[in-house]
C-alpha cells in the first residue's frame, strides 16, 4: 500500500523538528542519488539537500495542520517521498493520538492542502530573496506545462547560487503542482477525494478512484511520451499509484459499489 510507513531498519535516520518526530528511510537517500542523475559528488550533494529540505517543509505543513486539529502526527521520508502520519512515532504507543475519531472532509482538505502550500511558499521567499540581491529570473515551461523560474546570475547572485536555487525552485514547484494532482494517495486525491464524497456518501470514493486513474494514466502517458528516459520516475509513480487505484476500485467495485460503471 503506497500509504503505509515502511518498515524501521537498522540504517534509519532519527531526529526531532519543532516537536516532530522524523525519521528517514535509507532508500529516501538512494531516491535523492537517482533523481541527481549521473553529476559530479558536489552536484548530487546539492540536490540531496534540496529534495531533504523541500519534501521536509512539505510534511511540516501536513503536520502543522494536523497539530492545529489537535492530533500528534510524525514524518517520514522514504523511497517515494515523504509521509505525514497521524499520530506517535514511539514505536510502544499504538500510534495513539489525543482526538481518537476520524478526520472531518474540512479537516482532511486543509491537512491536504498544507503540504503544497508550504512547498509554494518556499519558492516565493526563494523568488523575493533574488529580487532582494537585486537579481532577475525568466519564467520557462518544462515540457509545456509546468512552470520553473531560472535565475540569472548577477552580481550579488553567483553561478553557484543561481544554479542552487533554480533547482530549488524547480523541486518545490513542480513537487507542489505534482502533488496537487487528483490521484489518490496524494494531497490532490485526497481533497478530489472528499470533496467526491460530499456530494455522494456511498459512490463518491467510487467516482474520485475513476478520476484518479484516469489522471494517473495521462502522466504515465505524458512523460513516456515527451520526457523519454527523464520521466522514469513520473512513469514510476503515477504507474504504482494507478495500479493501486485500480485494485482499490476493483476491490469495490466487487463488493457492489455505487457508480461501478465507467
Amino acid at each position: 500500500m503506497f500509504l503505509a510507513e515502511p518498515p524501521r531498519t537498522a540504517w534509519d535516520l532519527n531526529f526531532s523538528v519543532l516537536g516532530f518526530s522524523v525519521r528517514v528511510h535509507p532508500f529516501f537517500w538512494l531516491m535523492c542519488l537517482m533523481l541527481g542523475g549521473a553529476n559530479d559528488a558536489t552536484h548530487i550533494l546539492m540536490v540531496t539537500a534540496i529534495f531533504f529540505g523541500s519534501i521536509l517543509i512539505h510534511e511540516l505543513g501536513h503536520t502543522f495542520m494536523m497539530r492545529r486539529y489537535g492530533r500528534e502526527a510524525h514524518i517520514v521520508l522514504y523511497g517515494m517521498g515523504g509521509l505525514a502520519i497521524e499520530g506517535s512515532n514511539n514505536e510502544y504507543s499504538g500510534y495513539y493520538h489525543p482526538r481518537g475519531e476520524r478526520r472531518t472532509a474540512q479537516e482532511q482538505i486543509y491537512i491536504s492542502l498544507a503540504g503544497p502550500v508550504a512547498q509554494l511558499l518556499l519558492a516565493g521567499a526563494m523568488l523575493a530573496l533574488v529580487k532582494l540581491l537585486g537579481g532577475e529570473t525568466v519564467v520557462v515551461m518544462q515540457h509545456k506545462v509546468v512552470p520553473n523560474f531560472v535565475v540569472l546570475p548577477s552580481a550579488q547572485i553567483s553561478a553557484e547560487l543561481a544554479s542552487f536555487l533554480f533547482i530549488a525552485l524547480q523541486v518545490n514547484v513542480g513537487w507542489a503542482l505534482m502533488n496537487l494532482l487528483p490521484v489518490y494517495p496524494l494531497d490532490g486525491g485526497q481533497i478530489a477525494m472528499q470533496l467526491f464524497m460530499l456530494r455522494d456518501s456511498e459512490g463518491g470514493m467510487v467516482r474520485a478512484l475513476q478520476l484518479s486513474i484516469a489522471v494517473a494514466v495521462s502522466v504515465v502517458l505524458f512523460a513516456l511520451v515527451t520526457m523519454g528516459g527523464d520521466g522514469w520516475y513520473l512513469m514510476l509513480l503515477f504507474g504504482s499509484l494507478g495500479v493501486s487505484n485500480y485494485f482499490m476500485y476493483m476491490q469495490i467495485f466487487g463488493q457492489g459499489g455505487r457508480g461501478g460503471r465507467w
